[in-house]
């Protein structure tokens, strides 16, 4: 039986780290092209870009990773079926619970996988993809303009109409909320690029530049044939060192232990982040046995495997789905975060109890009584 094991084991592990591989990397290429227009016109070092890129992984495994178990073992165990290979077995000797170890093994493994990316790889893997954004914001205000779109940067928000072949904006508006109450708007025939080590200055051609008076609340307008401002955006330095780290960049102890005083709802969305993360992993245990299960229990014959094959993916998809949205509705409840796990734990209960001999035995004579 260690060598039936160890056969069906070695199939599912290079068919999953397959899927896995494979679907990783057509995710990735696909959340890649939306920065490659960083490297083709703002000059992001292709480096710099790799590396961003690189931090997307961890999240990616997380997500990927029970989906693919699900089809490894679909795949497997239907092949093992049409090579009429599972009917040998069984003539063997081997029961369910020996048929279905290899998938148990699998999903177990995978589980502690993803324990190590949900608890510790992907909460660092945010928190670096976070700091080079903010490291690519800090390096200058125009150097990643969109042309024809508002562009939010910090506090600045700026807008150019077009981009003469010079690299020079031309219709740009600045808006500048770095003072707090006193905001200031800069409007402009043209703006010239001036790169320097310090992130540079932008020149303003023929433009003006409107505050609102807070005491009178009205506005103050200054015309200009020329004037400059600094490219770089001073505050996102304090925001860098001192800056709030989000639910997706904290450990889970520092999500259900905040040190900061948070509202309800940042606390709430916090508790959430935190089950999610603690329960995403026992996904790829869940549909382990859930995909054994649905192939290896009752009649095994040529026919019907389609149907079970779609009854696997719809039950793996309601469960999925369903524990998103108790974890997502817990300022209804906090009984939702007992429903998720709940859930989860009753699927793999479930699926252990029907592979035990008891639960044959209940199949077999049930099957009997039907024929009868």
């Amino acid at each position: 039986m260690k060598q039936l094991t160890r056969y069906i084991f070695g199939q599912l592990f290079f068919t999953i780290l397959a899927a896995i591989l494979v679907l990783t990397c057509i995710m990735w290429l696909a959340q890649s092209l939306r920065y490659i227009d960083f490297i083709a016109n703002k000059g992001v070092p292709f480096l710099l870009f790799f590396e961003m890129i690189l931090y997307l992984l961890p999240n990616l495994v997380v997500i990927i990773s029970p989906i693919a178990v699900l089809i490894g073992i679909l795949f497997i165990y239907n092949k093992l079926i049409t090579d009429h290979e599972l009917v040998v077995m069984q003539a063997s000797g081997a029961g369910y619970w020996q048929l279905a170890k290899p998938a148990i093994l699998i999903g177990l493994l995978l589980t502690f996988i993803i324990y190590v990316f949900t608890l510790y790889l992907l909460p660092l893997s945010f928190r670096k993809y976070r700091e080079i954004s903010l490291t690519l914001r800090e390096k200058s205000l125009t150097s990643l303009i969109q042309v024809g779109q508002f562009n939010t940067f910090g506090k600045y928000t700026v807008y150019a109409r077009a981009q003469d072949s010079h690299g020079n904006f031309l219709g740009i508006l600045i808006y500048d909320g770095s003072q707090g109450e006193k905001s200031t708007t800069f409007m402009a025939e043209k703006g010239i690029v001036i790169n320097k080590e310090d992130g540079g200055h932008l020149l303003l051609i023929n433009g003006n530049r409107q505050e609102k008076d807070i005491k009178t609340n009205k506005p103050s307008i200054l015309y200009f044939d020329q004037y400059t401002i600094e490219a770089k955006d001073k505050s996102m330095n304090q925001d860098k060192e001192n800056r709030f780290l989000r639910a997706y960049e904290r450990y889970v102890g520092d999500l259900l232990n905040p040190k900061e005083v948070l509202s309800s709802s940042t606390r709430l969305e916090f508790t959430s982040a935190a089950h999610q993360r603690l329960i995403s992993p026992l996904y790829a245990l869940a549909f382990a046995l859930l995909g054994v299960c649905t192939m290896i229990l009752g009649h095994i014959n040529r026919r019907g495997r389609l149907g079970k094959i779609l009854m696997a993916c719809v039950l793996a998809s309601l469960i999925e789905v369903t524990a998103m949205v108790f974890l997502h509705t817990l300022k209804y409840s906090n009984l939702m975060i007992f429903l998720s796990y709940g859930l989860l734990l009753m699927t793999i209960s479930i699926c252990f109890f029907l592979l035990t001999p008891l639960a044959n035995g209940l199949v077999n004579l049930s099957w009997r009584w039907r024929r009868q």
